[in-house]
């Protein structure tokens, strides 16, 4: 028998159809990927599961004393009191066994009980959730985005943590990375169906493309019918004779069959309203830089060269100052020592995780016209009902207050907001929290094909993965590297010999950091090499954009286009060695 299982359910919000004859079944051990678009009643489907919400039809069957526990997608909200005393909220009447299992928890999961919430980071917060789900020892976890606000380290903790759980789980997930490590099955909730795929993501993504071409062709099958037999009514054949009732009826079970179909609906043909002739080569300048906060490092002697078009991901524990050093680059915060430049140009369009720029008691509209009917896209001008449509808001929702969004939704209009301002500069603190797959590949997408500069913070290893060249590593204690190409995620082996490594210069070039004549001498040797190299890639530049260049023949070109190629990358060596030469000044 199954622990649970779901029959023939159809449930229905308004205009939004969320399941629709569906079934679906929880097997013992399992760990299965909730997966479908942002808003099509994912979390809903756990909240029926954890009892909390009725269907408008079908059966739910439960295998006799079957404990579920769930984990909410919102963060903790009520922060004023102990975790030791949030968890005992889980339990109706408290006696020595449970204060035992509360000790047992905290222990495992190695927190302090007597730490007031209000004093922990957002992923801390999600990890005191998370035990207070296991804290009753359930047979089923039902997380809703577990790793929304965990750090890259608390998310591998996570995989193997919950890969160990003897029960099963349900949860929902749009990182690719934890989806593949974790899930045996994934269940995708697609237009009120929910279809079965094998645990394996990157099979999933082949069978759902596989399917939904599949039924494009039978939808185009079935138009030709239904056309064909429109025709037919339409010509004036005694269609009421015994002989063709049966041909009218038929046709009336293809015109409702086609009212209620539903599309398969893409986000796509996104525009961004970007400034593509800025003129400066230098974005920002950070020239060893210190930020603290009441005595604590978070930021110590740190330097950088951003150049226009660089795209940089920003990666480290929560609270090692990611977040602070997107406030620096903005504005919001200033260097307390050090020097710190931003290009006069800068037009910078902020993805902010907190979402503030959205006001929850105003419709999706009344946050994105300003008043306006239409709006203003690199000269050219759109009706905002059809820009908006873009980012799967039909016409009918638009007036749906932003508290009734999910977080997906929520997150889509702040993009559509985003991109409406004009930039050249695109910063990003946790974009993919609450997005769903389809919608994050998109984002990929723009971001790889984006000409300005991009920053982002996200514990996506997929995301980042995909779309930055160089990264910064937020160690903590204010230490942060720079590192140049895609970010990797190391193996058990790279991270053994990184903790014995000793520093590069002292290896290397056996140069004394404590000499700061020795240590002067040294950058202005990298600065002068950096600026014989800049000249070179001038000289190159100035070759290539003659008219005549790409008229002559390829044979003739390729020495020219490899050396330049070649001179880049040995300028990127060279700002990453000033970068950390620096430091020790």
């Amino acid at each position: 028998m199954n622990l649970i299982s779901i029959k023939d359910a159809s449930l229905s919000f308004s205009n939004l159809e969320i399941l629709k004859n569906a079934s679906f079944y929880i097997n013992k051990n399992e760990r299965i990927c909730l997966t479908g678009k942002n808003g099509a009643g994912k979390s809903t489907l756990l909240k029926i599961i954890n009892k909390t919400q009725d269907l408008d039809k079908g059966v739910i069957s439960y295998r006799k004393n079957i404990k579920t526990s769930y984990l909410a997608q919102e963060n903790l909200n009520y922060l004023n009191i102990s975790i030791f005393e949030f968890i005992k909220k889980k339990f109706k009447k408290i006696n020595t066994n449970e204060i035992i299992k509360i000790e047992k928890i905290i222990d495992i999961l190695k927190l302090n009980k007597n730490t007031l919430l209000s004093e922990v980071s957002g992923g801390f917060l999600r990890k005191i959730a998370l035990s207070a789900t296991l804290v009753d020892e359930p047979d089923i976890l039902l997380l809703d985005e577990p790793t929304n606000h965990l750090d890259m380290n608390t998310i591998k903790w996570l995989e193997n943590f919950l890969k160990k759980f003897s029960g099963s789980i349900v949860f929902i997930s749009h990182d690719r990375w934890f989806i593949e490590k974790v899930c045996t099955r994934i269940i995708d909730l697609d237009r009120g169906k929910l279809i079965s795929f094998p645990g394996d993501y990157k099979k999933f993504i082949k069978l759902k493309y596989q399917n939904n071409s599949i039924e494009k062709v039978k939808k185009k099958l079935f138009d030709q019918k239904l056309e064909k037999e429109e025709i037919w009514i339409k010509k004036g054949i005694k269609a009421r004779t015994t002989r063709n009732e049966g041909r009218v009826r038929n046709l009336e079970i293809l015109r409702k069959e086609n009212k209620n179909y539903k599309k398969v609906e893409k986000f796509n043909n996104i525009t961004i309203n970007e400034i593509k002739d800025y003129s400066g080569k230098i974005a920002f300048k950070l020239k060893n830089i210190n930020f603290c906060i009441k005595n604590k490092t978070i930021i110590q002697n740190f330097s950088s060269i951003i150049q226009h078009g660089d795209k940089i991901g920003l990666i480290g524990k929560n609270g090692s100052g990611k977040s602070t050093m997107i406030k620096i680059l903005i504005g919001e915060n200033q260097v307390q020592t050090g020097d710190f430049y931003s290009g006069k140009q800068l037009k910078i369009a902020y993805f902010d995780q907190n979402r503030s720029i959205l006001n929850s008691n105003k419709s999706i509209l009344d946050n994105i016209n300003e008043g306006k009917d239409k709006i203003l896209i690199n000269g050219k001008e759109q009706h905002l009902v059809g820009y908006l449509k873009k980012f799967l808001f039909k016409p009918y929702d638009l007036a749906r207050l932003v508290k009734t969004l999910s977080g997906g939704e929520c997150n889509r209009l702040l993009l559509a907001k985003l991109f409406l301002k004009k930039n050249n500069v695109l910063i990003f603190d946790e974009p993919t929290n609450d997005l769903d797959l389809e919608t994050l590949e998109l984002l990929e997408k723009i971001i790889i094909q984006y000409s300005g500069t991009v920053l982002i913070v996200s514990h996506d290893r997929h995301f980042i993965q995909n779309t930055v060249n160089k990264y910064w590593l937020f160690k903590g204690n204010g230490l942060i590297t720079t590192h140049l190409g895609a970010y990797k995620e190391p193996t058990e082996k790279e991270i053994k010999k990184n903790k014995n490594k000793k520093n590069i210069y002292t290896l290397n070039k056996k140069l004394n950091l404590s000499n700061q004549n020795q240590l002067k001498k040294e950058i202005k040797k990298i600065l002068n090499q950096i600026e014989n190299i800049e000249k070179n890639i001038k000289i190159l530049q100035d070759e290539i954009n003659k008219p005549e260049f790409f008229k002559k023949n390829i044979i003739n070109q390729l020495p020219i286009l490899k050396k330049l190629n070649l001179e880049e990358k040995k300028l990127e060596k060279q700002l990453i060695c000033w970068e950390n030469l620096e430091k020790y000044k």
